[in-house]
């Protein structure tokens, strides 16, 4: 596949030198290329790999069958060569598009996991080394769906979706979003959520129609039946009346909070710890490409996970990759010329770097 990948590189850059951005759908030994990404989508079998070049793209179209689409990623200061790969609107995908991934995107809208609770049927998806606004569950029939290595900006809505597993992930907003006359509508059921960040922190969330003390909604996430370990919370607690039944271990707190907390139980967690002495380079509640999310070597979080790796995102069986480039070889270096030389040949140059993950 990486020697298919390399060739798809070469064809794209050389078309990106005449003002074309191709999009390859690969199918087996099959490459066609487009210039639209909802064409691309629309005629890709089921099973495809749709290879998106550095550029912006727009996307309309629902996606109800096992796709692989693969960006070349998200931090614009890691894909110089090429840009990193825009994608513009939701990404929504329905029944049929269960065993899919999307990797190394920068989405400025939500991805919708089902537009309603009657085509909410993916399972097995993979959400990878992406950049987007919210994850959005439709209804209950979610479950077994992977997401590593992003970057979410405004949290989501779990509403009842089980088996998932949240790792190495950083998070801005509330993961699991309360409707006004009972939390359970939204809450996430049996997931794991491990090695995440969760930057969130505002005392003022409910929308003032609940009862609820505001001072009880400073919640990062909200779930129930679930295991929470290796997590570092910066700004915000578990929350009596969010997370119920769970078991929280290894996990940093700034915040002082004890344990057992209402029905959950915790072991090993590390509260009460000043956000500044956290990180290598950090402050605030937002994701910045400029922050350092390495613990400082005196962090008590260095080596106290449940696994004996760091507590957050550089921890875990899935550390956080600096970049977050997806693992196919990556252009670091191109020069197209602008015109044939006298031998009628155009002038290419790409460097390409191999990724080991």
């Amino acid at each position: 596949m990486k020697k298919i990948f390399l060739i798809l590189i070469l064809i794209s850059a050389v078309y990106t030198a005449k003002a074309q951005n191709l999009i390859a759908v690969q199918n087996g030994n099959n490459a066609i290329f487009y210039t639209n990404l909802d064409t691309a989508i629309i005629n890709a079998p089921s099973g495809s790999i749709i290879y998106i070049p550095g550029g912006s793209f727009a996307i309309n179209t629902t996606i109800d069958k096992t796709l692989n689409i693969i960006g070349i990623g998200h931090n614009p200061n890691y894909s110089t060569a090429t840009n990193y790969t825009y994608i513009t609107g939701n990404v929504n995908l329905i029944s049929g598009a269960g065993n899919g991934s999307l990797t190394g995107l920068y989405i400025s809208g939500n991805i919708n996991i089902g537009t309603n609770s009657t085509n909410d049927f993916v399972n097995y998806l993979l959400v990878n080394r992406c950049n987007f606004l919210s994850l959005y569950f439709s209804g209950n029939d979610a479950i077994n769906n992977t997401f590593i290595e992003n970057i979410i900006n405004s949290g989501g809505n779990l509403f009842r979706s089980s088996n998932n597993f949240f790792g190495n992930n950083i998070i801005n907003g509330q993961m699991g979003q309360t409707n006004c006359g009972g939390y359970d509508n939204n809450i996430g059921i049996n997931n794991t959520v491990t090695n995440n960040i969760f930057l969130f922190n505002t005392s003022n969330y409910c929308p003032g129609c609940c009862s609820w003390d505001n001072s009880l909604y400073k919640l990062s996430i909200i779930c129930k039946s679930s295991l929470i370990k290796n997590n570092i919370f910066v700004g915000s607690t578990l929350g009596l009346y969010a997370v119920s039944n769970s078991i929280v271990n290894n996990n940093l707190f700034v915040e002082n909070i004890s344990f057992p907390n209402g029905s959950n139980i915790g072991a090993n967690n590390l509260v009460n710890q000043a956000q500044s002495s956290i990180f290598v380079n950090q402050t605030g509640n937002t994701f910045s490409y400029t922050d350092d999310y390495h613990l400082q070597p005196g962090c008590p979080g260095k080596n106290a996970g449940t696994d004996g790796t760091d507590i957050g995102i550089y921890g875990g069986a899935s550390p956080w990759k600096d970049g977050s480039v997806p693992n196919n070889p990556h252009v670091i270096n191109s020069y197209i010329g602008g015109a044939t030389n006298n031998n009628g040949a155009l002038p290419v140059n790409i460097k390409v770097e191999a990724q080991g993950n």
